[in-house]
């Protein structure tokens, strides 16, 4: 059997066991979305390093929900100008990151960190709090749980947030043991962060159908119909979403 071949069983494995074991806090998680959506609000996506990808993932693409806004920092991805592990690790920045964008008493802030232990993310979490949102953390929780924090006060991401959904990636992120090479390969949290956060937008959607509103579903502008579709919602969350002005 091709070693691509183990990638795909473990990978599928990982999968199975967040949609097993963490479904509760995804319907929670969920609920809280649906509720801010149905009230006009906005929920907010962070994650740094290779974790903006799952931020950038729902953000102005077909099948997701338009008032999701990604929280991206160039700085902390590899096109930005600085070191982005360095930046990731310096206390103080979170706060710098949300200061630049409109979080609401009661919205949602999704913030995601595989690892969990950097201070920017958790810093990211608290200050959202402070704004009165709730919470809600996408992190590889238990494989980290005894993993070295760069916090000085020891709390990692999961410690801080009002919810988690764990994506039960292993410590390390890759998931293969190739022969002979030190090190295992095939990373799983970009993957399974990008499950997780389009299991929310689905449950979301669906949750506010179920309570009488119309979600706000991104409609495909290569089918017609779907400029006229993708107008309107921008004219009604437009001002919240700072990246559309380069959509």
């Amino acid at each position: 059997m091709p070693i691509f071949q183990e990638y795909h069983r473990r990978l599928a494995s990982v999968l199975d066991e967040v949609f097993d074991t963490q479904a509760s806090a995804i319907e929670n998680a969920a609920g809280w979305m649906a509720d801010t959506l149905s009230q006009g609000g906005i929920v907010h996506v962070f994650g740094s390093g290779h974790s903006h990808m799952i931020a950038e993932e729902v953000f102005h693409r077909a099948g997701s929900l338009l008032p999701l806004n990604p929280m991206l920092d160039a700085n902390l991805t590899f096109l930005g100008h600085l070191n982005a592990t360095v930046l990731e690790r310096t206390e103080g920045y979170g706060k710098v990151i949300v200061s630049s964008h409109d979080i609401r008493p009661g919205e949602v802030v999704i913030v995601v960190s595989n690892s969990g232990v950097n201070p920017v993310p958790v810093e990211v979490a608290l200050e959202a709090k402070s704004r009165g949102a709730r919470t809600v953390a996408i992190t590889s929780n238990l494989s980290y749980r005894d993993a070295p924090t760069r916090m000085p006060d020891g709390r990692r991401l999961a410690d801080v947030t009002d919810l988690v959904i764990d994506t039960c990636v292993p410590r390390g992120d890759a998931l293969v043991n190739v022969p002979s090479v030190t090190s295992p390969v095939g990373g799983a949290s970009s993957v399974v962060g990008i499950a997780i956060v389009n299991a929310l937008v689905v449950e979301t959607a669906a949750r506010m159908a179920e309570s009488g509103f119309a979600p706000p579903v991104i409609p495909s502008m290569n089918v017609p119909g779907g400029d006229e579709r993708m107008a309107d919602l921008v004219a009604r969350y437009g001002s919240r979403l700072p990246l559309l002005r380069n959509a």
